[in-house]
């Protein structure tokens, strides 16, 4: 006696089913670039901390590859840059991939020298060899670039006050200039100091 799986009613809407669902998962949608998002973060008392889903949407870069790490459901993990060969150092005029901050974060930001804490893990192949941070608002951006071990850690780096602060521009960098080298980004870590106009 044939199962009733194999009644033509039954069986082929399910194996239609399958090959749609086999087709979709394939595609990764949960994996698409998705639209630049301003992100407000965790607020602490004393710092604001971007990671998991305030990595999900940043703004891309022209000098730079750029992928979002993402689990099965599409929740971001972690955020890849890669800067393109033979890139130099960047100028007050580019801005990096950015991770775009809501209006309140940056309110946080505002006129005070800032320190922002990049925890990161190399990527297995082509790992760069620094890493350029800017905070971003009116007027140019003032990078500062540090050298990063080819291991699992985090850098600090001091930046100047700034107004109209909306976002926290990243750039790998390296000297090679054969291929992309690239640092994979797990937690950013932004520690607004005392306003500038107060020490003055």
């Amino acid at each position: 006696m044939r199962h009733w799986l194999f009644h033509p009613l039954v069986f082929y809407p399910l194996v239609l089913f399958l090959g749609v669902a086999v087709v979709v998962v394939s595609l990764a949608p949960q994996a698409w670039p998705r639209a630049a998002e301003a992100q407000a973060g965790t607020l602490t008392p004393d710092s604001i901390v971007l990671e998991g889903a305030a990595l999900t949407a940043p703004d891309p870069s022209p000098d730079q590859e750029m992928y979002v790490v993402r689990d099965i459901w599409g929740n971001a993990q972690s955020l890849r840059l890669a800067v393109l060969p033979g890139m130099p150092e960047p100028t007050p005029a580019e801005q990096g991939v950015r991770i775009l901050l809501s209006a309140e974060t940056g309110a946080r930001l505002d006129d005070r020298p800032v320190a922002v804490e990049v925890s990161y893990r190399p990527v297995p192949i082509n790992a760069a060899n620094g890493l350029a941070v800017s905070l971003q608002g009116i007027g140019p951006a003032d990078w500062v670039i540090k050298p990063i071990a080819p291991e699992a850690a985090t850098v600090r780096f001091e930046l100047p006050a700034s107004f109209a602060i909306n976002a926290i521009g990243l750039r790998a960098m390296s000297d090679g200039a054969d291929q992309a080298y690239g640092v994979e980004i797990i937690r950013i870590r932004v520690i607004p100091g005392p306003p500038a106009t107060a020490s003055n």
